[in-house]
């Protein structure tokens, strides 16, 4: 390597999320993985540094066989080097240590045992970067990463020599940093290659292209510029030519770790810009977009440099079901530490801690119920193997739970069935509903939360367009003439008074099998007593006026989304059955089945999302809402009563084959 010469380090990560659909995996690979590699192979004097995230790397080998032979053959003769990284592609501040030391260790033997490789740099996932990662990645075996070179200009990095390597270290573990370019990110491959070439020329020293490799075929229009009209053959061989002419020299990254490093870096928690923004609640998402156009490309060497958004850790103060499903994640990740790891319990904990249904933006999948889902029924397989392990038997009981150390207690009830968690500081709503049976999670349906997208206008988008990679303009479609925003996190047992949501705080106490909640207001008094049968939650409602008798409409919601691996959630059904109405759907690994006392139709709604994607506006399913309203009249002497039965019905084993 000559460090005089301008040097270029080519890094692609290629990842499918755990749950993902089967066919849109084997469409990426038809279109951009194995096209990809064959372009490779007709250039071997172009070195490539290539992460694929271990869930990737399984569907391939089971469903594309040709992708991963290429992939050693490029390997072994010394075209490619690989990168580890948590096996299941997990954000590693999002997990414990523990689980972040065996997630990479797995990713490394993986490696090891398929390509013969060990490898010495690490993908970090989403480039979420914490202070204290050092330790995990020294422990690991790795010397270095890539972060965004937008995160070292925030710390005072000049420009030009964000690439380093820079030398961080946590309690004195050290470990290098690798700066990506963000000027090659916004110009592979949409810049001529010349452009490339010459930007590469300009930086001098060190340039990183760190990005994703869905952007080579599978992002719109992508594969016609890069196959079709032979982008990337282009650039390869104008790297070859400007090698040849001595202009510049191509350098896997292990190789170009290697170089003297540029002194010490201290990052704060940081990402690319465009999660940190993402990762911001919406209003604050709004101002700062706002600014950041008004600031305009002239900033870009000023102040701007310096303007962030959040940290990842953002999406669970902005979104209480992704919350939800982490502290889930935690306490099962507990669990299968106090079992001893076992490798069955160790391998559904891992999948279950896939980034993607972790957070929103252009790419993430908070809204994409079969992820979501998937990963709760991971979780649900990794804790029924861990109580393998530890002897323990399906329980009964009450427990009482502060999830967000808030003084917010929740009410968590077991039975044989699974168990549910009642929310009483949301009107007593069943936020979880698991059917340990079925591994699922029957009350896990995202709330329409309103984004920064659904407000900003046509012409604010344009300017800011950078973010959301041109999809962000405000839509014409007739959707946005009837959107519906949620208040927050909604569940199952939502009450209704006269056609307002009870969403407020509700008194209430434990019982020996349940809980019992009331609240007073509008002239009635409402008790509400859930328990834990033999089969699931019996609801026993009752109404007592405070004062003149009364005569209203009491309703009761209630949301689901059944889990059918490798389905998505526009196949849900609901049917009505001798004994009351289920929401289900092919290949549902459970089901709900309601029963409500007086017997009433209920009315039925899909609860649907729209959100901004990289192929534009999209209508995301959520679940399916299930509303009883009942007219009723009341007096002190004669209160109304309704009873609701939740009954979760597990499905066969053979309904719960994993997608891959």
């Amino acid at each position: 390597m000559t460090e005089d010469l301008p040097r270029l380090s080519l890094v692609v990560h290629f990842h499918q999320p755990v749950g993902n659909l089967d066919r849109v995996v084997r469409h990426a690979s038809r279109r951009c993985y194995l096209p990809f590699l064959r372009v490779l192979e007709a250039h071997p004097e172009i070195p490539w540094t290539l992460h694929y995230s271990g869930c990737l790397l399984r569907w391939l080998e089971a469903n594309e066989p040709e992708v991963t032979r290429r992939l050693g053959r490029l390997v072994d003769s010394g075209v490619v080097e690989l990168m580890t990284g948590g096996m299941e592609e997990p954000i590693l501040v999002s997990i414990p240590q523990r689980d972040q030391l065996a997630q990479i260790q797995r990713m490394s033997d993986m490696l090891r045992d398929r390509f013969g490789v060990g490898p010495s740099g690490l993908w970090l996932t989403e480039r979420v970067w914490e202070p204290n990662l050092p330790s995990t990645l020294k422990r690991s075996g790795v010397t270095h990463t890539v972060i965004d070179d937008t995160s070292l200009r925030a710390v005072g990095v000049p420009d030009g020599r964000e690439a380093g390597p820079w030398v961080t270290d946590f309690e004195g573990d050290q470990v290098l940093l690798l700066g990506a370019s963000r000027r090659l990110r916004y110009l592979i491959p949409y810049g001529g290659p010349e452009a490339v070439i010459q930007e590469v020329e300009r930086t001098g020293g060190l340039s990183v292209y760190a990005d994703d490799g869905e952007k080579f075929g599978e992002w719109p229009d992508t594969y016609d510029q890069v196959y079709r009209r032979r982008w990337l053959h282009r650039f390869l061989t104008g790297l070859e030519r400007a090698s040849g002419e001595g202009r510049l020299e191509v350098v896997r990254l292990s190789v170009a770790a290697k170089a003297q490093p540029r002194g010490r870096v201290y990052l704060p928690s940081c990402s690319y810009d465009e999660m940190m923004t993402w990762a911001l609640p919406t209003p604050a998402r709004v101002e700062l977009e706002a600014s950041l156009a008004e600031m305009g490309q002239e900033g870009e060497e000023g102040l701007r440099q310096f303007v962030r958004g959040a940290p990842w850790q953002g999406f669970l103060a902005k979104y209480p079901e992704v919350a939800r499903l982490h502290r889930a994640m935690l306490r099962i990740s507990a669990k299968v530490d106090r079992a001893g790891a076992p490798r069955a319990a160790v391998e559904h904990l891992h999948k279950a801690q896939c980034n993607c249904a972790y957070w929103h933006g252009t790419f993430g999948g908070a809204y994409l119920s079969f992820l979501r889902l998937e990963l709760w029924r991971q979780l649900g397989l990794a804790e029924q193997a861990a109580d393998l392990e530890l002897g323990t038997s399906p329980r009964s009981g009450v427990d009482i739970l502060d999830p967000d150390a808030g003084g917010k207690e929740e009410v968590r009830l077991w039975g044989q069935w699974g168990h549910a968690c009642v929310a009483p500081g949301l009107g007593g709503q069943v936020v979880e509903l698991v059917s340990r049976g079925g591994g699922a999670n029957l009350a896990a349906v995202m709330s329409r939360h309103q984004e920064a997208y659904h407000l900003r206008s046509p012409a604010a988008a344009e300017q800011n367009s950078e973010l959301e990679m041109g999809v962000s303009a405000a839509p014409s479609s007739p959707w946005f003439d009837h959107l519906t925003f949620d208040p927050g996190e909604v569940g199952a047992l939502r009450d209704w008074l006269d056609g307002s949501a009870l969403d407020q705080p509700y008194d209430w106490e434990p019982t020996q099998k349940g809980v019992r909640l009331s609240w007073v207001g509008a002239g009635v008094r409402l008790d509400k007593a859930i328990s834990a049968t033999s089969d699931g939650l019996m609801v026993d409602y009752r109404i007592t006026p405070t004062g003149a008798p009364w005569h209203g409409v009491f309703g009761v919601e209630v949301r689901s989304c059944p889990t059918a691996p490798g389905r998505t959630a526009d196949q849900v059904r609901v049917r009505a059955g001798r004994a009351g109405w289920v929401v289900g759907q092919p290949g549902a690994v459970a089901s709900l089945r309601i029963e409500a006392t007086p017997p009433q139709e209920p009315e039925v709604a899909e609860i649907v999302a729209i959100g901004a994607t990289l192929q534009g506006w999209e209508r995301m399913q959520q679940g399916t809402s299930l509303t009883w309203n009942w007219t009723l009249d009341a007096t002190a002497e004669q209160p109304a009563e309704v009873r609701m039965l939740l009954t979760p019905l597990a499905a066969s084993r053979q309904s719960q084959r994993p997608p891959y």
